[in-house]
């Protein structure tokens, strides 16, 4: 399946592919080529009208979709998966979605692939900027990585700052690992009490299903309770609390 669609790529790029690269070179750090916008839309194109035409046959498509890398990142077993199940078979397929079609969750586990070695040879540096352009994209897991990176001081300069940041914004954006982990900072004493009442209302108004996420919650919003006045828990937990901000 996958020398299919890298056929369809080259039908798509073609030989200006080679030029572009070569006059972007000099201007470029990046130890990968890049292509234009136009190019990068073909690319995209061609993948998705193939993968159409083998879903039209019934044929299996022994690819990642969107939706597959979505829930094995959001469970954190993405690499176990592209590792361990599936032997890194789909590498060269999850490296062309995040290089040329720059998809989020694509660009999230190339660049985890990259920091941390899996299936591919360690680069820290550019599995960076791919986390970064997934960060970019709003794409919450990236977000959290990013967030423990600078509360840690690992792989980038220690900013706590910044790691509040992007995990709120990464609990903004629905996510519900990014919201226990937002809750979590700020029992830790991270982040301001302006806050609070934010989070414990997306924390009380998500849905866990794996024990220790519920769990973990509900000691969260325990916690939470305790560092706010009574009436401010209830708003909180109340369900017009959105249409109130």
């Amino acid at each position: 399946m996958y020398r299919l669609l890298s056929l369809a790529l080259a039908v798509v790029l073609g030989a200006t592919v080679s030029t572009a690269f070569n006059s972007a070179q000099a201007a470029v750090s990046s130890t990968y080529d890049k292509v234009t916008d136009a190019q990068a839309l073909a690319a995209r194109k061609a993948i998705e009208s193939s993968l159409e035409r083998y879903a039209d046959d019934n044929s299996s498509v022994n690819v990642y979709t969107v939706d597959e890398l979505n829930t094995y990142v959001e469970n954190r077993i993405h690499l176990k998966i592209i590792h361990d199940r599936d032997k890194c078979q789909f590498t060269p397929d999850i490296e062309d979605r995040a290089r040329i079609v720059g998809m989020p969750a694509f660009e999230f586990a190339w660049g985890d692939m990259l920091i941390r070695g899996v299936c591919v040879k360690q680069d820290t540096e550019l599995g960076l900027d791919y986390l970064k352009k997934a960060v970019d994209h709003a794409y919450a897991p990236a977000m959290m990585q990013m967030a423990d990176y600078y509360e840690r001081g690992y792989l980038v300069p220690q900013n706590k700052d910044t790691a509040i940041s992007l995990m709120r914004a990464a609990a903004a954006v629905g996510s519900p690992h990014a919201r226990l982990e937002w809750a979590n900072m700020l029992v830790r004493g991270l982040g301001a009490p302006a806050y609070y009442e934010e989070a414990l209302s997306w924390l009380y108004h998500s849905l866990y299903l794996n024990q220790e996420d519920i769990l973990k919650s509900q000691y969260l919003q325990n916690e939470m309770k305790k560092m706010m006045p009574p009436n401010i828990v209830a708003r909180a937990m109340s369900n017009g609390y959105y249409d109130m901000r």
